[in-house]
């Protein structure tokens, strides 16, 4: 009898687990919602064959409430916009011409907490976008930006990685100056959630 609790408990762990995965992952993946599936029905039938009754009553209830997570993440899917997938070349080509001497006056660009790229311009024809690099790390895209446009581009790139190394997910403040060469660089914290992305790369891996 406790092995067969115990084994509902790791099962209704587990359950749980595949459900944070999906809220967390951006975009889900189909093998968290097959891991939901799975291990929210065999913790049902074990607690159902091997357990007491009041187990089945809480694996049914866990259960039920999993599946109703995943409902909703697939709904707030259906509802908002997925985040596009592009080459990196291609959003260079904007931030580029956007970094230019008849660009906005200020282009931020950093990397968010699941790993797209978040761009927003100010000053001028303001604008905010959202991408997915195709391959690459989405770090080392903002260090090509900082290195081709900013001023000091060799000790804003030192910042940039001297922030990341610190836990602290940056953003790169590019703004046009009176000389017109290249974008003063700033260095600033991420609004909103801060917590930095884990990129498998060298160059970019968190301690």
């Amino acid at each position: 009898m406790d092995a067969a609790v115990a084994g509902v408990v790791v099962a209704l762990c587990l359950t749980v687990w595949y459900l944070l995965r999906l809220w967390l992952r951006e975009p889900p993946r189909s093998t968290d919602r097959l891991g939901l599936a799975f291990w929210g029905t065999a913790s049902v039938i074990a607690a159902e064959r091997w357990g007491p009754h009041r187990l089945a009553l809480v694996a049914w209830v866990v259960t039920g409430l999993c599946m109703l997570g995943a409902v909703a993440v697939t709904a707030v899917q259906a509802l908002v916009p997925a985040i596009p997938v592009v080459e990196a070349h291609q959003l260079r080509q904007r931030l580029l011409a956007a970094c230019g001497p008849d660009g906005p006056e200020t282009t931020t660009v950093g990397v968010s907490s699941t790993g797209f790229v978040a761009v927003r311009t100010t000053g001028g024809p303001s604008h905010a976008l959202a991408a997915r690099l195709e391959r690459g790390c989405p770090f080392c895209f903002v260090e090509e930006i900082l290195t081709e446009v900013g001023q000091d581009a060799e000790h804003a790139v030192e910042r940039y990685r001297g922030e990341r190394s610190r836990g602290v997910n940056a953003m790169a403040v590019l703004t046009r100056t009176a000389a017109g060469a290249g974008r003063r660089a700033d260095i600033l914290p991420m609004t909103g959630n801060r917590k930095p992305f884990r990129a498998a790369c060298t160059t970019h891996a968190l301690p």
